[in-house]
Order: structure tokens, then C-alpha cells, then sequence
């Protein structure tokens, strides 16, 4: 092979390992269909609540299906619960374990059941406020869930982080609500869905 030939050839090798060990762009992740966004993280272990009001008005009518809160293996299931004014709740002991459940409301400590279960039992539960509802068994203290209750058209429990979806929202206007263990991250604005995505920082940091 003569001298060029060789120097070619290495200078295709040359270029082939370049291009193989080239570091593959970060892709971004992709855009969620819907509302989203950020609003507060969770306080004392509760996550924060994102809800949507259309400014027409208008409420949407309560799910016919009943909400179960299970006792189940030493833990409550599911620990967050998103129900619906005039929703029916029941709390179930699923297991042979004596339990009890202790609801009180997040705001002013008021009781709302105070009840021993044994197994198989049945409770339902009557909530006549909108906010949260911390649940407790107080035989096993590591036992606790999370009830809120609302009466907007949409709502979604934001994760810990505070990162919130809210999926099929008609385009309008709205009013954002956020709702918070610790009360000065709540708020309340107006906002505009004009587009099959929308994002929203709820988070008060700005």
C-alpha cells in the first residue's frame, strides 16, 4: 500500500472512532398533555392539593362509586385519597388485626371518627368540609393516610416534590386553587387553559 493509501486509511479509522465515542445528546423529557407544573412541596409528610374551577361555575356531581380506605398489612390503602363532596367513604379492617381509626381535620384538629375496627368491619365515613383529613390508627402509629375532599371540577394530588398533572382540561378560564399542610403556601389565582398543554407555577417562589 503506498504512503497515501495508509495515511487515509487512518485517517478514516481516525474518524470512525470519533464519531462512535461521540456523546449522544440529552434528550428533554417529554411535554405532559394537560395542566401541570409545580405548586408547593409536601408539609409535615402531606402533599399538596391543586384543584381547577371553571369561572363559569358550575359543579361537577359527586362519583357514584364508593371510596374504600382499607386496613391492610399494617398500613392504610390507598395513604392518599382525592374524593369528591358527597362521596361515599368507608373505612375497611381487612385483616385479623384489631385496628382503629382516628380522622380529624387538618385545619383545627376537630374529630370526625374515632372508632375501633376488628376484622371485617365497616365504617362509613361523613365528611361535611372541604380541606384535609389526616387518619391515623392510634394502636399502630405508623398506620396514617391522607383524605381530601373537594368540590372543584378538577383536582389532583401534587407528589412530594410538589410536581402536579391535571390531564382532559377543557380550554377557559379558570381559577387555581392550591391547598397546603402549612397555610401560608396556599393561594388562589386566575388562569387561562388556551392550549392542549399549559404550564403553571403554583409554587408561590415566584
Amino acid at each position: 500500500m503506498s504512503t497515501m493509501g495508509r495515511a487515509l486509511t487512518l485517517l478514516l479509522a481516525g474518524l470512525s472512532w470519533t464519531c462512535g465515542d461521540a456523546p449522544t445528546p440529552e434528550q428533554s423529557p417529554p411535554t405532559p398533555n394537560g395542566v401541570y407544573g409545580q405548586a408547593p412541596a409536601a408539609a409535615q409528610g402531606i402533599p399538596s392539593v391543586v384543584t381547577l374551577r371553571p369561572s363559569s361555575g358550575g359543579q361537577a356531581a359527586p362519583p357514584a362509586v364508593t371510596a374504600v380506605l382499607d386496613q391492610l398489612g399494617l398500613a392504610f390503602t390507598p395513604s392518599r385519597l382525592l374524593v369528591h363532596v358527597g362521596q361515599r367513604i368507608e373505612v375497611v379492617n381487612s385483616e385479623s388485626l384489631a385496628h382503629n381509626v382516628h380522622i380529624t381535620f387538618v385545619d383545627d384538629d376537630a374529630i370526625v371518627l374515632l372508632a375501633d375496627m376488628v376484622l371485617g368491619e365497616r365504617r362509613e365515613v361523613m365528611l361535611d368540609r372541604e380541606g384535609g383529613y389526616d387518619v391515623v390508627c392510634d394502636a399502630h402509629p405508623g398506620m396514617r393516610a391522607f383524605i381530601y375532599m373537594t368540590s372543584a371540577t378538577y383536582a389532583v394530588l401534587a407528589d412530594t416534590d410538589g410536581r402536579f398533572v391535571i390531564a382532559d382540561v377543557p380550554l377557559g378560564s379558570y381559577t387555581a386553587s392550591v391547598w397546603s399542610a402549612d397555610a401560608g403556601l396556599r393561594s388562589e389565582r386566575s388562569v387561562e387553559i388556551s392550549g392542549s398543554s399549559t404550564e403553571l407555577d403554583l409554587s408561590g417562589s415566584s
